[in-house]
């Protein structure tokens, strides 16, 4: 005769906090879900996600038909402690579009525009974007990248410094091989960083870097190694 053996489990208050507020953001993604295999299709934008053993956060939006391709939408966080307890449920209001998208058999170039607006404490954000990929031989690509961004300060009720930052990649296709360049301004460039980067790709799956950076308020340069690997099932 088979036995079955039967578990009881009990939760503690902490327990149960987190399930509450796990849930809840659960239950929001779900509502504004239409049903599986539709969270990637135009015209719903539906991103829940999990940063970290307290933090969720779903990010929910829309894609109108038009040229500019604008998409709009909310993005709803809930931040707790360990024991459970709601700590910040930031609520951000979200929208971008495409300025200009053009495709050729040399390159590409692209603009867009993003705002940000902070519910709980009326910050607000401009962004703007710019990206190009030029084929300057067949083994050799370059792209450049490029962002300026104003922000409002809702606490002092003022606008802040300009931030701004470019790159520039040269990639080799054969050995697989980038330099990177790039610098930043923040802070109404009273900060400035730069430096540069090297990746090299290990098969089709692995990356391997190196880089160098140097800040204006640091005294010594920081240097970087890393790895990355990539799969997809």
């Amino acid at each position: 005769m088979a036995s079955r053996t039967l578990r009881i489990h009990y939760f503690s208050g902490d327990d149960m906090n987190r399930i509450f507020w796990a849930a809840t953001v659960c239950a929001i993604a779900t509502v504004f879900s239409p049903g599986p295999g539709f969270a990637d299709d135009k015209p719903l934008i539906w991103k829940p996600s999990k940063a970290s053993d307290t933090s969720y956060s779903v990010k929910l939006g829309l894609k109108l038909p038009t040229r500019i391709e604008t998409e709009a939408g909310i993005s709803m966080d809930v931040n707790t402690t360990n024991s459970g307890a709601p700590v910040d449920t930031p609520l951000k209001f979200w929208s971008n579009f495409t300025a200009e998208k053009t495709r050729t058999p040399a390159g590409q170039i692209g603009r867009d525009v993003g705002v940000d607006l902070d519910g709980n404490t009326g910050s607000a954000g401009i962004t703007m974007n710019y990206y190009e990929k030029e084929i300057a031989t067949p083994q050799i690509d370059i792209e450049r990248r490029s962002s300026y961004g104003i922000h409002y300060d809702g606490a002092s009720g003022e606008w802040r410094g300009v931030d701004a930052s470019q790159s520039v990649r040269v990639s080799h296709a054969a050995s697989g091989t980038a330099l990177i360049g790039r610098a930043t301004g923040s802070d109404g460039f009273r900060t400035v960083t730069a430096g540069v980067a090297v990746e090299k790709k290990l098969g089709t799956r692995m990356t391997v870097s190196g880089s160098i950076d140097r800040s204006s308020d640091s005294a010594a340069p920081a240097a970087r190694v890393g790895a990355r690997y990539f799969f997809r099932w």
